[in-house]
């Protein structure tokens, strides 16, 4: 594996670790605790993720 594809993969496990699952909790809150603040929340939490993906590929490719 090249370094460039480990610096890929551990840049997407950590967004995916902090942001996805920072997501999850605010939706599970949302769900049992009828919070729409929290949905919300959710929401922008996956659509950052998201974008920091395509992010994330777009700098590793000019490594």
């Amino acid at each position: 594996m090249n370094f460039k594809q480990i610096i890929k993969k551990a840049l997407i496990l950590a967004n995916v670790s902090l942001f996805g699952l920072g997501s999850f909790l605010c939706f599970i809150i949302a769900v049992t605790e009828s919070k729409d603040r929290f949905l919300i929340s959710g929401i922008f939490l996956l659509l950052f993720t998201i974008v920091n993906n395509k992010i994330i590929k777009i700098l590793v490719e000019k490594l």
